[in-house]
C-alpha cells in the first residue's frame, strides 16, 4: 500500500481530555508513525499536562512532521494554518 500521493497532512490533535497513555496505545501510536510518518508535514498537539508536552517530544522523533506542542488552543491552529 503506497502513502500520500498528494498534499501532505497536517493534524490537529486536541489532548485536553485525555487522561492518560496505555502501553499498548504507545505501541499502536509507534507503528503508525513508522508506517505514515512520511506522510504528514505538520502536527500540533494541544494540552494541558506536563506528560502531553513529553509525548509530543518524543512522538516527533518518528515521524518527518514537524511535531510542536501548544498549551493554547488558538495558537495550535494558527501555526497548523501557516
Amino acid at each position: 500500500m503506497a502513502g500520500v500521493t498528494g498534499p501532505k497532512i497536517r493534524v490537529l490533535f486536541d489532548m485536553t481530555e485525555l487522561q492518560g497513555w496505555e502501553l499498548r496505545a504507545a505501541w499502536d501510536d509507534f507503528k503508525i508513525g513508522l508506517k505514515h510518518g512520511g506522510d504528514f508535514e505538520k502536527v500540533a498537539l494541544y494540552g494541558n499536562r506536563p506528560w502531553q508536552a513529553l509525548a509530543a517530544k518524543v512522538g516527533g522523533w518518528f515521524i518527518s512532521a514537524e511535531v510542536r506542542y501548544f498549551e493554547h488552543e488558538s495558537e495550535a491552529l494558527l501555526w497548523i494554518l501557516e
